[in-house]
């Protein structure tokens, strides 16, 4: 798929919170349907879109259709990108051996406190 179908397709706040609501796996048509107060050919068009960019499949059980997320068009958006994000500030996974003892508060001298108080 080409990144600029991908990224126009992205780019709708519709489109985003039917991919979001696919993180979690496989959802039936009438399911998607619910999150929206939109009419059914609305939502069927975005999903439409979404297909034609190849972000989402779709599995047909009878008269149920399943969308899902296509996970090799994400990593091709993910490897695109990576061009444009500097190698230092790449995200590091975190150190475990971290502790968490709190930082002393900082004391103001008593002699500032008093002339303030002026």
């Amino acid at each position: 798929m080409s990144i600029e179908l991908i990224t126009k397709a992205i780019g709708d706040e519709s489109r985003k919170k039917i991919l979001d609501l696919l993180t979690v796996g496989e959802l039936p048509a009438s399911s998607i349907f619910e999150q929206f107060t939109y009419a059914a050919p609305t939502i069927s068009r975005h999903l439409s879109v979404l297909k034609e960019a190849g972000l989402v499949h779709t599995r047909r059980e009878g008269v149920f259709i399943y969308y899902s997320l296509n996970k090799e068009t994400f990593k091709q958006l993910e490897d695109w990108l990576e061009a444009f994000v500097p190698a230092k500030v790449k995200v590091k996974p975190e150190r475990s051996e971290r502790t968490n003892t709190p930082r002393p508060a900082k004391k103001e001298p008593s002699f500032d406190k008093f002339q303030s108080e002026f």
